[in-house]
């Protein structure tokens, strides 16, 4: 079902010549962590997400590298204390960004003493989320370390200038970290970028069943979009901002939704039920 799924979408539509995408972010975060090569971010959010707190755990622990931006050090601190972990149970963070206006002088001196590489970012044109995925690429790069997913702790926290920067921000990494999968975990949902091209991703069977909402925005710009596997699917449609945008969605049934779209657009998708 899901080899003639796929190939009887894409067949019907000829703009689009670029590579198959797969997502498989709730299976990944609910599988096993090792020998994946990925990374965390925490950014200066409270870290309040639907999984088990050993999964988050894990999830720090078995990174290829740790980053906290700013005061999401103290943020990542605060959610060991919260369950019950000692700050000595988990790696400390690679890597520490930001420009440093909301961290402490005490902790970011604690972690400097036990092997946390500090990078303070001052530029203001730029939010401290784009400036920690810059230098997170700098290291790849200075350290020949590869990745190909980033999983970011950026909770929404009712600012929504911050929603709209965050999202900036995956815009922004598509020019330097175009290969790697970006993933931003809120309290109940996950929500990353789909380039030009065409995508399959993955739907638990909880959030089928449940009727998970998801959603495609095209933040960016507007863009033609079709789909499968939604319950309203797009047909070559235009989204834009002043027109249509396929908010409020769900899905079919199928267990698999493929979007083809022919410039960037936001995919965002309810997890309040996954199990």
């Amino acid at each position: 079902m899901g080899n003639q799924f796929n190939r009887t979408f894409f067949t019907e539509s000829n703009i689009f010549m670029e590579r198959l995408e797969t997502w498989r972010p709730c299976e990944e975060i609910l599988g096993d962590f090792r020998d994946r090569t990925y990374a965390v971010i925490v950014l200066n959010r409270r870290i309040n997400v639907c999984f088990r707190h050993d999964v988050v755990f894990n999830m720090w622990t078995q990174a290829k590298l740790r980053v906290t931006v700013d005061g999401g050090t103290e943020r990542w601190i605060k959610w060991l204390s919260d369950h019950e972990y000692e700050l000595s149970d988990a790696p400390v963070p690679d890597l520490i960004t930001g420009d440093m206006d909301s961290l402490s002088e005490e902790v970011l001196i604690y972690f400097k003493k036990t092997g946390s590489r500090v990078i303070c970012t001052p530029d203001q044109d730029e939010t401290d989320f784009t400036k920690a995925l810059r230098q997170l690429e700098k290291y790849m790069t200075t350290h020949d370390t590869k990745l190909d997913t980033i999983y970011v702790f950026g909770d929404t926290s009712g600012r929504f200038d911050q929603i709209l920067a965050n999202i900036n921000s995956l815009y922004k990494a598509l020019t330097f970290l175009a290969n790697v999968k970006i993933y931003q975990i809120a309290s109940n949902s996950i929500t990353w970028l789909l380039n030009k091209g065409k995508h399959c991703i993955s739907i638990p069977e909880s959030l089928r069943v449940n009727l998970d909402w998801c959603a495609l925005i095209p933040i960016g710009s507007p863009c033609i979009v079709s789909s499968n596997g939604l319950k309203w699917n797009l047909n070559d449609s235009k989204l834009a901002f002043g027109d249509m945008v396929s908010s409020s969605n769900t899905y079919s049934g199928e267990p698999v939704v493929c979007i083809t779209t022919d410039s960037p657009v936001v995919w965002s998708m309810g997890i309040g039920s996954l199990s």
